[in-house]
């Protein structure tokens, strides 16, 4: 009887200990959440522009770790920041790709398009009194006498019809297979049938298109002297650019006199030579070619 009289207490003690546990417990009931995933959003402010135009992207993603965005065609070409303004200079469809990758290492991506125009070409103005020598430019009131193009050394010498300065265009560059020999420079005439008197002029001017790197002199000649203005790869002498653009090159003719005082410019025979530099190699420059067009002195 004692026996079953315990027992029946201990089940009651262990009741009462039950209902205490549980009572204490109710103050300490969180509420649990699932883990949200962190997302990946972002905006543009233009899928289609001009040439020289600008686009804004502004990310607005959450729980961020890290942003990197990718700028195909435009300047910055990268970014980590979250908003980039971004210019855009030639024409094309480009892409541009935002990279994020959250606070538990998951990584998305986002591309958007932008159509890019070829800005307008801004009107080609004849000075007055210029001298035209190589151009199919109608508003030139002077040309120069009749003239040849020589390829003195490596050069090939070809005309291309279309998608010059103007239209027309003379291009320079090395042969497919170098010859044996006298292979490493390279040089091309431009030259008066007979000697002119240019030294009623200030300027000569043309259009450039090149991306070489390798270095170039431009050089003029009379009966005996030679007078040069070299270019290299990253001072934009005279605005000659190696950006695969068309550009105007404005070269002072008195420069070429600084270089070699007995120049003569009323006895002018080459008006223009492309020559490489010594001691570069033209054959281990990277497309040492060069697009020239819209040739003319100016006073």
């Amino acid at each position: 009887m004692t026996i079953k009289l315990n027992y029946i207490s201990k089940l009651k003690y262990l009741f009462f200990v039950l209902i205490a546990v549980l009572f204490s417990c109710e103050d300490d009931v969180r509420e649990v959440y699932l883990y949200k995933k962190g997302t990946i959003e972002a905006t543009s402010t233009n899928t289609a522009i001009k040439g020289g135009e600008t686009v804004t992207y502004t990310d607005s993603s959450t729980k961020i770790r890290a942003i990197k965005w990718t700028f195909q065609g435009g300047s910055p070409g990268a970014s980590i920041e979250p908003v980039v303004e971004v210019k855009y200079t030639k024409a094309g469809t480009f892409t541009t790709t935002l990279e994020i990758t959250h606070v538990d290492n998951t990584v998305q991506k986002k591309t958007f398009t932008v159509v890019v125009e070829a800005p307008p070409t801004p009107p080609i103005v004849i000075p007055a009194d210029a001298l035209k020598i190589y151009s199919e430019n109608p508003d030139f009131t002077k040309t120069a006498p009749v003239l040849n193009w020589v390829s003195s050394n490596q050069f090939v010498i070809k005309e291309v019809a279309t998608e010059g300065y103007e239209n027309a265009y003379r291009n320079f560059t090395l042969p497919a297979t170098p010859p044996a020999a006298e292979a490493k420079w390279a040089m091309a005439i431009l030259q008066f049938v007979n000697f002119t008197d240019i030294s009623s002029y200030t300027y000569l001017n043309l259009a450039v298109r090149t991306t070489s790197t390798g270095k170039i002199r431009f050089r003029m000649k009379d009966a005996t002297n030679t007078g040069y203005v070299e270019f290299d790869a990253t001072s934009n002498l005279y605005g000659l650019k190696r950006d695969g653009s068309w550009n105007m090159v404005k070269i002072p003719i008195a420069d070429y006199k600084k270089q070699n005082a007995a120049l003569d410019l009323t006895k002018i025979k080459d008006i223009l030579v492309l020559r490489s530099v010594d001691p570069e190699d033209v054959r281990a420059l990277n497309n040492y070619s060069f697009d020239i067009d819209h040739i003319y002195l100016s006073k």
